[in-house]
């Protein structure tokens, strides 16, 4: 069995900022469903912190565009077995197709594909992949045609870190950041990104992954660290171009909310954010700034750096106090 945590505000009650979802109705909203190949709690719940972080939500490793989460129209989730056992066909069956297909009309099931997008860290990618080929089995036995789930499953969302995943055969607007200079995932990719960087005297290079260009990879020169924390460091040039996709497919999904017609995305509308944002030729800092003042979050609250002060000695509380107790 497949159970769904989303994150929250840190509480005395609720000293991790994560709570269980258990109604399906709770879903019905759009989400960023953070996928990791871990099932140990400290990889998905820093998973999850990371997705939020880079939709400049404030979290206790930085106040960002200081969003408040518990305000956010948005859920921010990760999934893991039961007791370590189960199948992710799971989440498909009881959860992703449910709300994919509340009716059979296309246009309909293209907006609610829009509520769906993806974050994943090295192989966890691997459970997107797998879920989005049972997805177009369900669509094909519902008598879907190849054409019409094409065009539905390609306005979900995919943003992938550091993986050797394939997704050139997704349907999903997708893309991938990776270090060329990360040798653990290491392939063919990295190997033509550092030709393409080399040739033109790069820092960093985008690339198309397919002939139809619904699959991308943003490839740069990086510390090599293979860590999820790495792509968050201020100097790292990839952050503003990372931050700025996730935090626009999140804006997109929630202006669709608000619209009769559907606001597509597309890998061209990703590949745009990525070249206006690419920490290679502005200050990262400054493209941030521009970045949290220009977000279009309807009516949600963001933290001072006064306040994100006191918040930090909160959490600190907090932690100290569960050192205490056990």
């Amino acid at each position: 069995m497949i159970k769904v945590f989303k994150k929250c505000e840190k509480s005395i009650d609720n000293k991790y900022g994560i709570k269980e979802i258990t109604n399906l109705e709770e879903l019905e909203k759009p989400f960023l469903m953070c996928l990791s190949s871990k099932e140990d709690d400290n990889s998905l719940f820093g998973l999850i912190k990371e997705g939020a972080r880079a939709c400049r939500v404030r979290t206790t490793d930085e106040l960002a565009g200081g969003f408040k989460i518990e305000e956010m129209p948005v859920n921010f989730l990760c999934i893991k077995y039961e007791n370590g056992k189960g199948s992710f066909n799971n989440i498909v069956d009881d959860v992703l197709y449910p709300l994919l297909t509340k009716d059979k009309n296309i246009d309909n099931m293209k907006k609610r594909a829009r509520r769906m997008n993806f974050f994943a860290y090295c192989n966890g990618t691997i459970i997107y992949v797998q879920m989005e080929k049972q997805l177009k089995e369900l669509l094909l036995s519902d008598g879907f045609n190849e054409k019409d789930i094409k065009d539905i499953l390609s306005q979900i969302s995919l943003v992938s870190l550091a993986t050797q995943i394939d997704t050139s055969s997704i349907y999903a607007s997708s893309v991938i950041f990776k270090d060329a200079n990360d040798i653990d995932v290491y392939d063919h990719i990295s190997k033509t990104g550092i030709k393409k960087m080399d040739y033109n005297n790069r820092m960093s290079i985008v690339a198309n992954l397919n002939r139809d260009e619904s699959s991308l990879a943003y490839i740069f020169y990086g510390s090599g660290n293979h860590s999820l924390k790495a792509y968050f460091q201020d100097t790292n040039i990839v952050k503003s171009s990372l931050c700025a996709c996730v935090s626009r497919l999140v804006e997109n999904s929630i202006e669709n909310e608000n619209s009769s017609e559907l606001i597509p995305i597309s890998s061209k509308f990703i590949k745009s954010i990525i070249i206006k944002n690419n920490g290679e030729f502005q200050d990262i800092n400054e493209s941030l700034i521009n970045l949290d003042n220009s977000l279009n979050y309807p009516n949600v609250g963001r933290y001072s750096i006064e306040e994100n002060d006191k918040l930090i000695e909160y959490e600190k509380s907090l932690n100290e106090e569960s050192v205490y107790r056990l």
